[in-house]
């Protein structure tokens, strides 16, 4: 599955198994779902507050709410994960400076 990895200091596109223990692998620790749209989510580490995780400005900017630890961006089909959609990434990428995004 393609995905926006967004941690403290980049955004990385990656492919990644479409698991929860990938998932999890990801963000450090049980996951939590933010939903961004009706096509896009943000999965983030559930217990990152309690846990001490440094704030993550990138992913708290496009979430428009505090965020802490490493976060992925992903598209959503009901109650399934997909590839995150291109206009999502194409709106992040606008936020950022040119070449931020990288491909991984």
């Amino acid at each position: 599955m393609n995905a926006l990895r967004l941690d403290r200091f980049q955004v990385s596109e990656i492919e990644i198994e479409n698991t929860l223990e990938a998932l999890q692998n990801e963000v450090g620790g049980y996951i939590e779902v933010v939903m961004l749209s009706d096509k896009a989510a943000m999965i983030v580490n559930e217990e990152g507050l309690l846990l001490g995780l440094s704030p993550n400005v990138i992913a708290s900017a496009a979430a428009g709410t505090l965020i802490v630890g490493n976060a992925l961006i992903v598209g959503v089909d009901g109650e399934d994960f997909t590839d995150v959609p291109s206009d999502i990434i194409n709106r992040i990428k606008k936020k950022l400076p040119e070449g931020s995004i990288s491909k991984i």
